[in-house]
């Protein structure tokens, strides 16, 4: 099985930067990389005006798109559930619980560059990982 990764914004509004672009770079040219209707509307939320919503939604459709099963709105009151036992129920937003449980169903890799998917998967156990170590996408190579 090819791994697939389900890019999260955290991970597409860093990949610009030095330490971030060869990464997304290569996996993009492999067609590796995913999307799905939770991280379309957190890129969209971002937009400045109807144009950018377009090209932003219309950069987005040369990726893999992931859909959102029913299930995965299940998962994500499951793991929101144990995130409240954890005491973390208030850290996560809805929509990483979304993204996660959607990557889970289809057997992808969260990449991201936000913390909340380190306490997704330490309940769920699922892969995630950081497009770039933790607090190293914006520093600027020498």
């Amino acid at each position: 099985m090819t791994l697939r990764f389900l890019i999260d914004k955290s991970a597409l509004a860093h990949w610009p930067k030095p330490n971030v672009a060869p990464r997304l770079d290569a996996l993009s040219r492999k067609g590796l990389l995913a999307v799905c209707g939770a991280v379309e509307v957190e890129v969209s939320y971002s937009a400045r005006s109807k144009t950018d919503v377009l090209r932003i939604r219309d950069g987005l459709r040369g990726f893999d798109w992931l859909p959102t099963p029913d299930e995965a709105w299940d998962r994500a009151l499951e793991v929101q559930r144990m995130l409240v036992e954890n005491g973390n129920w208030r850290a996560v937003s809805g929509t990483d619980l979304i993204i996660a449980a959607t990557a889970e169903r289809h057997g992808a890799t969260v990449l991201h560059y936000d913390g909340d998917y380190d306490m997704i998967a330490a309940v769920t156990g699922q892969p995630a990982e950081w497009v770039a170590p933790p607090g190293t996408a914006d520093v600027t190579r020498p």
